[in-house]
């Protein structure tokens, strides 16, 4: 019989001396934009959004059962919303582990398990559908304009995997990037005990050279936004 996974986790005092509305990082600069105070509160609230001392944002990724598996460290231009990618980091992404592993705060043994990013938010909205995405900053953004999905990011687009295991019971429907239909739709299948449904509104609402973009929602969000006639924020 094959064992459970061991599970390492991150103590819960990191996530919350990191998640602070006083400090804005510069991914928070950005969605103030176009998103309200009010709302940018909840949401830093609702997904433990964290900032570190050079302004990058933390997402932590927190379980269903709210352990902090880690989190991923991201720098953002505070004006564009585009990505600052470091050249000197070979993955170009930092994480909460590697860096406390660094510091001696975690020993060279631990390992991560990840899990979805605003799986925790499972408990908390226990009778919202699921939407799942491919990005963080696309979960944040599209839970600002459509608060009756709880918005969950496997992190990448080869990570629509395992992971959501998690999700069988919920109602689940995927919103693949442009560049990730047809991926996207076979690894949904491999969970027929969920069921995930794969939308296609932004194959509906994009035009063919836009398709060979890799555009995901939140482009065509904040685009709607931008060039809306509206002068009131969200």
């Amino acid at each position: 019989m094959k064992s459970k996974q061991k599970i390492n986790v991150i103590d819960m005092t990191y996530v919350n001396r990191s998640v602070r509305k006083d400090v804005d990082s510069d991914f928070i600069t950005y969605l103030r934009h176009f998103i309200s105070n009010e709302l940018i509160l909840k949401l830093i609230d609702d997904y433990c959004l964290g900032v570190t001392h050079s302004g990058d944002v933390i997402f932590f990724e927190i379980d269903i059962d709210g352990r902090c598996r880690t989190g991923k460290i991201m720098k953002y231009n505070p004006e564009t919303g585009h990505r600052v990618k470091d050249e000197a980091m070979p993955f170009k992404i930092n994480w909460v582990h590697s860096e406390l592993k660094k510091t001696g705060e975690l020993p060279p043994s631990w390992n991560v398990t990840q899990c979805l990013f605003g799986e925790h938010l499972l408990r908390k909205y226990p009778d919202k559908k699921v939407a799942l995405v491919e990005a963080e900053k696309t979960a944040v953004i599209c839970a600002a304009y459509m608060p009756e999905y709880i918005w969950l990011a496997t992190g990448g687009k080869s990570q629509l995997n395992d992971r959501v295991k998690v999700l069988a019971g919920r109602e689940v429907i995927a919103f693949p990037d442009l560049d990730a239909m047809d991926e996207w739709s076979k690894r949904a299948a491999s969970y027929p005990e969920i069921g995930i449904k794969i939308s296609r509104l932004l194959l509906e609402r994009t035009n063919p050279s836009e398709r060979n973009s890799g555009r995901d929602l939140a482009d065509w969000i904040i685009e709607w936004t931008t060039n809306s006639t509206k002068e009131k924020k969200l």
